[in-house]
């Protein structure tokens, strides 16, 4: 059952009293005087809030927006969706020749790979295929034509994590330019991933004095390039940059045709995009790619994949509904997802899945609704595994990694300029603690410190004990604070 408001107000004991003061002391002693702390405990057990100090203030989440969005996917699609991406022939398949076009039915799948293609265009071709008379059509009719989110920054382009959306996505619509030096000429060179004549390559870069290399994508001609700059040395070390990759259909089009290729499959036709519905009942499957929803929503929270974000966000209103997906869409059906989380839908904004968003805003305590409210429904489970723990794997592998905290913090991460989040669950003895922090408004140069003064409270919160004795014993033997417990009565 979620928290509810009535129990902020309820009388704190003293092990509260205890938690209270520690995060009191440890937040003023954190060196970030100037920077907004928001943050909201809850007791599962004992369904009542155990801390919050600002935590009615709206902020950016960041990427703590993917706790709404997966759950929300989670909560609609079922713990037994599954997406599958269809690869068939339209038109007569005779002696190894399809005289006609080869559909892929795009369904949204966040996670497809280079090595999922390959695979299909291997499987096509061991059922004897060898020549498509005809055209690659990418359906990609289930989503709108919006490729970015409201209030996306145009200076994230070409960066990975601005990718394009698509339900026709590969590589998470991203490409690595690996730059280094040949072992033998010790010339510079750029090697793409996946390899494809997709993307372009034009290097200008020369021998000299430093290591001054750029790389960077743009548009040429309509084409995808790499652009490579500036100097090298005989000891410069390998380089790989991220980008984004206009045009993901044809992207994923081009990967699958050249995979054809490369199994003896020759293609006569060109790679065409189409957000003209075409009817299954004229096709035939050849292939199939499937993910399951707890391997889609595992992957999105654990790596905090933006691409992942957005397509269950559309994903939502075109296979529950049957409409169109888009942003719009989604957000309308989210809404009252966050209804039935306790949330009130006139204190916040969201326009996006990812949190890529600067438009924004919701609160710790809306998070920690959410958090709750999804460990009480059949997917709970599920979600709960997808996150990220502490000292273990995904974006918390390196932190809180000390013995008595490794393991007992999942939680999803969240970070943009000025903006880090942290929200999830920490178990303890006998209960599960909800939590949200939201830290805002500091210089860059300060994340290293937001993130200790988050780790240091996880902490605190790991060695939280029903007995106000034992958690007071335990802060003291853990170090978990300075917060003098010596000077302090005795309880």
């Amino acid at each position: 059952m979620a928290c509810t408001q009535s129990s902020v107000i309820a009388r704190p004991t003293r092990r509260q009293s205890l938690l209270k003061r520690q995060i009191l002391f440890t937040i003023r002693h954190s060196d970030l005087p100037h920077t907004i702390k928001a943050i909201e405990v809850s007791s599962r057990k004992d369904n009542r809030i155990l801390f919050h100090s600002n935590s009615q203030i709206l902020l950016n989440p960041a990427s703590n927006l993917k706790i709404i969005t997966t759950s929300f996917a989670l909560d609609n699609l079922g713990k037994d969706f599954t997406f599958n991406t269809k690869f068939c022939s339209e038109g007569s398949f005779h002696d190894g020749e399809i005289m006609g076009n080869l559909v892929v039915l795009a369904t949204g799948d966040p996670i497809i790979t280079d090595s999922d293609v390959d695979s299909c265009a291997r499987v096509i071709a061991e059922r004897g295929v060898n020549l498509i008379d005809g055209n690659i059509i990418i359906d990609i009719s289930k989503f709108d034509s919006l490729e970015w989110g409201t209030g996306w920054m145009w200076d994230d382009e070409p960066q990975g994590y601005a990718m394009f959306i698509s339900p026709a996505s590969i590589d998470h619509d991203v490409v690595d330019a690996n730059i280094g030096l040949d072992p033998v000429s010790k010339r510079l060179e750029v090697t793409l991933h996946p390899s494809t004549s997709f993307v372009k390559v034009v290097s200008t870069a020369t021998p000299g004095q430093i290591d001054s290399i750029n790389a960077t994508r743009i548009l040429v001609n309509d084409t995808n390039t790499v652009v490579v700059s500036g100097t090298y040395t005989p000891n410069y070390s390998d380089t790989v940059y991220e980008f984004s990759v206009r045009h993901p259909a044809i992207y994923f089009g081009s990967l699958f045709q050249e995979a054809l290729q490369r199994n003896g499959v020759r293609i006569t036709g060109r790679v065409i995009e189409t957000r003209i519905p075409v009817s299954p009942d004229s096709l035939t499957l050849l292939a199939e790619i499937s993910h399951s929803i707890d391997t889609v929503v595992t992957y999105v929270n654990k790596v905090s994949d933006n691409l992942g974000a957005e397509c269950l966000l559309r994903d939502v209103p075109n296979i529950v509904k049957g409409e169109i997906g888009s942003a719009r869409n989604g957000l309308r059906l989210e809404r009252s997802y966050l209804r039935a989380c306790g949330v009130d839908s006139t204190e916040y904004v969201i326009v996006d899945g990812s949190g890529v968003s600067r438009y924004d805003v919701v609160t710790p305590a809306d998070i920690v609704l959410v958090l709750n409210h999804t460990l009480n429904t059949p997917e709970g489970k599920i979600f709960f595994k997808s996150l990220p723990v502490s000292g273990v794997d995904g974006t918390l592998e390196y932190r809180m990694q000390d013995g008595f905290v490794a393991g007992k913090v999942h939680a999803k991460t969240g970070s943009l300029s000025g903006v880090s989040t942290l929200s999830g669950y920490v178990i303890i003895p006998g209960d599960t603690l909800v939590f949200s922090m939201m830290m805002q408004n500091y210089p860059p140069e300060n994340d290293s410190s937001v993130i200790a003064l988050q780790d240091q409270l996880c902490k605190i919160l790991a060695l939280y004990n029903d007995n106000a004795r034992i958690f007071r014993r335990n802060l003291r033997v853990y170090e978990a604070g300075t917060y003098g417990i010596d000077t302090e009565k005795r309880f």
